[in-house]
């Protein structure tokens, strides 16, 4: 292949041809993880006052980062437990929605003259209730 470059007039050498051309090696554009670390010091070059700098530094790194974590977990947390009390008191207040709806119709088939009832959770304050008659009562 080479030698029908040459028959053709081509320069023999096919590297500066395709520099020419703009064609660069694919390899050289990417970034070569070897070549990151080669710029970084190697062990015998690092002192050891530049080591304890940097783990310093990469330690003050992990604890703010830490930090910033845990802050991110706390809201979180706060978030999550407001949403689940908003759901406890959504389901409390279905729940004597559905009592109340319950006890007016027994009062219409029993021809009850009027019903009270109370409701205890497991945190909170005591929840009553009672038919329009009774309410005074």
């Amino acid at each position: 292949m080479m030698m029908m470059f040459e028959e053709m007039g081509f320069c023999s050498d096919l590297d500066t041809m395709s520099t020419v051309l703009g064609d660069e090696d694919i390899s050289t554009r990417q970034t070569d993880p070897e070549a990151i670390v080669e710029d970084d010091f190697s062990d015998e070059e690092i002192g050891v006052d530049e080591l304890e700098r940097r783990m310093w530094k990469d330690k003050m790194r992990l604890k703010r980062l830490k930090e910033q974590s845990k802050s991110k977990e706390g809201i979180d947390a706060v978030k999550q437990r407001q949403s689940q009390e908003q759901a406890r008191r959504k389901k409390m207040f279905r729940a004597q929605d559905g009592i109340l709806k319950y006890m007016l119709k027994m009062m219409e088939v029993c021809k009850a003259q009027g019903f009270v009832y109370g409701i205890i959770p497991e945190k909170g304050k005591p929840v009553t209730g009672a038919s329009d008659n009774l309410r005074e009562w």
